[in-house]
């Protein structure tokens, strides 16, 4: 497993003041050039639309992230939100907005939890699980929906979740707070979550040591469905429409979001602070393209760059830490 400084593992990490945030000072460099060199994005109106953006993203990586930490990786989330957002169109005039809500939420908990069985149970390796759902999700909402959008009734409970405010601030925006708070406390304050680090540096010592190893990856794998149905609910509500193609891409941002922050994908590391860095750089840079009229399709040339570089820098991020280290020390001196 390649070393990574900024990593977590958790209780028996080195302490955080020990570590340099390689990773935040990454992200604020690139908020300052952007800032400076792209018109437009440093306005209170395009951060706003930034942190809009990646609201959605950062409470599915919040997912994905356990699911790497596990040693593991998840390809059905876009697959799970596209079908949830048909099942949800469909199901208002019977079971109105929250229930309709609460049954899509339920739906992708379902494929979660169908997930984690696979991998869990029957040893099935998560790249085929997860690829296998996402074919499945897919052919499901592309039948449901005719293969066509289903537009939702105009209704301000429905886009609540997308366009309404609390004390000022965007609702996506609180939720994606609130996701990054419950991930760290899962992570850092619970059995659960040390049992998950444990797992994914090394099954075998886990079993060993007593846990139940099967367990600990099926309720990862509920719980990144959780985190899952919190962003499709809210995309959902954006696009105020059920389609059986809502969405392709977002468990491939995700999982860059998680190497860019510098998630080792072998598993057994991890923090929220990497997951949230990771989530606004891939946020910023998408939010570049669209200012400088680039085309879409170097969203995609971009994000695909952006996840092998982080892999290969994994490796020698040691030697990135400690030249930030010494520039550092060197203006203080």
């Amino acid at each position: 497993m390649s070393s990574f400084p900024i990593g977590d593992r958790g209780p028996s990490s080195m302490p955080a003041s020990q570590r340099p945030p390689v990773i935040l000072i990454v992200t604020a460099l690139l908020f300052g050039l952007a800032a400076l060199a792209v018109p437009r994005f440093g306005t209170l109106g395009n951060i706003e639309n930034v942190l809009r953006i990646a609201a959605i993203l950062g409470i599915v990586a919040c997912g994905q992230a356990i699911v790497v930490i596990l040693a593991g990786i998840e390809f059905s989330f876009g697959a799970s939100a596209a079908l949830a957002s048909v099942v949800i169109v469909m199901a208002l005039p019977t079971t109105g907005v929250v229930g309709a809500f609460l049954l899509g939420s339920l739906l992708i908990l379902g494929v979660g939890m169908v997930n984690g069985l696979l991998v869990a149970r029957f040893s099935v390796p998560p790249v085929i699980a997860t690829l296998g759902m996402l074919m499945i999700a897919s052919g499901l909402a592309a039948w449901l929906a005719g293969g066509l959008p289903i537009d939702a009734p105009p209704s301000d409970a429905f886009s609540f979740p997308a366009r309404g405010r609390v004390l000022g601030i965007p609702v996506p925006i609180l939720c994606a707070a609130a996701a990054f708070a419950v991930l760290h406390l899962l992570l850092a304050k619970t059995r659960l979550g040390r049992g998950w680090y444990l797992v994914g540096a090394n099954a075998t010592a886990a079993r060993l040591a007593g846990l139940s190893v099967p367990r600990l990856v099926f309720s990862g794998y509920a719980v990144a469905g959780l985190f899952c149905a919190l962003g499709a609910v809210i995309l959902t509500s954006r696009v105020a429409s059920g389609q059986p193609m809502l969405a392709p891409n977002l468990p491939f941002e995700t999982i860059a979001a998680c190497a860019v922050g510098g998630l080792p994908l072998g598993g057994g590391r991890g923090n929220v602070l990497q997951v949230a860095c990771g989530v606004l750089i891939v946020a910023m840079l998408n939010n570049i393209v669209v200012l400088l009229n680039l085309p879409t399709a170097y969203q995609l040339i971009l994000l695909g760059t952006l996840v092998i570089g982080a892999v290969l820098l994994q490796r020698d991020w040691a030697f990135l830490g400690n030249a930030v280290r010494l520039l550092t020390n060197g203006r203080r001196g």
